[in-house]
């Protein structure tokens, strides 16, 4: 059970991780405005803790999994 919630907070990481990139790259793109730019990169930010996140539970249940 360990291994497949492992899997799942992986999924889970490579999304937000897919998500923060993609609203980096609008927060850097000159041609949108403003306004858009900061609310892209605060989305970036919030996606890549969130990524951070799953990233750490991830390890913590293959760590479990493991010792089982």
């Amino acid at each position: 059970m360990d291994a497949l919630k492992a899997g799942v907070e992986k999924m889970k990481e490579s999304v937000q991780g897919k998500k923060a990139e993609d609203q980096a790259e609008i927060a850097h793109d000159p041609t949108v405005k403003p306004s858009e730019r900061v609310d892209a990169a605060f989305e970036a930010g919030k996606a890549a803790i969130k990524s951070q996140e799953h990233a750490g539970k991830s390890e913590i249940y293959k760590e479990k999994h493991a010792s089982s």
